[in-house]
């Protein structure tokens, strides 16, 4: 059974695999200048990083880690998921 502050973990993760996502879609049209490929890759990079994620607090809460471990990774995700949707409001302008 899977605790609630994994769930929240993994809640947080899979919005900013949403937001990752759209942010790829963003710069797919410009994957062809320089600038385009770094912001590119490194949207990949945050998708990659947001299914890691969600496999490694799937599999430590099956382990039976409980809220000693997912507690302080809540503030790890919503840390990432701040940093995303920066970089994402950015890719608006």
């Amino acid at each position: 059974m899977i605790g609630l502050y994994w769930k929240v973990n993994i809640f947080i993760v899979l919005i900013e695999l949403v937001l990752a996502l759209m942010l790829l879609r963003n710069y797919l049209g410009m994957k062809n200048t320089k600038l385009g490929k770094r912001l590119f890759g490194v949207s990949l990079v945050f998708i990659v990083q947001s299914l890691l994620a969600i496999a490694f607090y799937i599999h430590w809460a099956s382990m039976g880690f409980g809220k000693e471990v997912a507690g302080p990774l809540i503030l790890l995700s919503l840390s990432g998921l701040f940093g995303v949707s920066l970089l994402y409001s950015v890719s608006r302008m």
